[in-house]
């Protein structure tokens, strides 16, 4: 039997598909989205995209104000990150847990707090908010058909407006949504991403 190399060792370098689709011959995203995507996850959109690139702008259109703008809703882009943490972490979505584990940790200023919050919340110190929200952003993940009322109170209960709530919940549903679509694509970050992201070698 032949020995089998090691995937432990620095040299050893693999060739990792970015989705499990294949890309659609000949299809090349248009240069305005290369130019102005803020997203890690570039060469998987180029080979998605692909299949059905009006509903990929569609749902670009509806998703990147809740993500990436600041002045969209009530919710912080700390506390947005943080809520894509927990859901992702319910979810276990690598992708998205590289991506916004990384995202919470810049916006904190405090990666090994984002990162202990992204293995389990519940080790974390947190404010009595931010451990409602964390425990609604489980309820609701993995049991949607329990919901009620008093879910809802607690939140209140805790501090949040109702306005708040809604943004709360928004936000829980497209994080389930992205996961669901993340993982059933087989999207991954880009190498180039993942290697910003390392610690520098000592």
């Amino acid at each position: 039997m032949a020995e089998r190399k090691s995937t432990l060792t620095p040299d050893f370098r693999s060739n990792d598909p970015y989705a499990y689709l294949a890309a659609v011959e000949g299809y090349e995203l248009p240069q305005e989205w290369v130019d102005n995507m803020p997203v890690p996850e570039l060469h998987a959109t180029r080979i998605l995209a692909g299949y059905d690139e009006e509903g990929y702008a569609r749902a670009g259109a509806f998703m990147s104000p809740i993500f990436l703008d600041p002045a969209y809703g009530l919710l912080t882009m700390a506390e947005r990150e943080f809520i894509g943490v927990i859901v992702s972490s319910i979810n276990a979505c690598p992708t998205c847990l590289l991506i916004h584990g990384h995202k919470l940790g810049e916006e904190i200023g405090d990666h090994g707090r984002a990162r202990r919050i992204a293995i389990n919340y519940r080790t974390v110190e947190l404010s009595v908010q931010e451990r409602a929200i964390a425990d609604y952003c489980v309820k609701l993940t993995q049991q949607p058909g329990r919901m009620e009322a008093a879910d809802v109170q607690a939140l209140r209960d805790a501090g949040l407006s109702d306005a708040r709530i809604y943004y709360v919940i928004e936000l829980i549903g497209v994080f389930n949504l992205t996961n669901r679509m993340t993982s059933g694509y087989g999207m991954r970050p880009d190498d180039d991403f993942l290697a910003a992201i390392a610690p520098a070698a000592g």
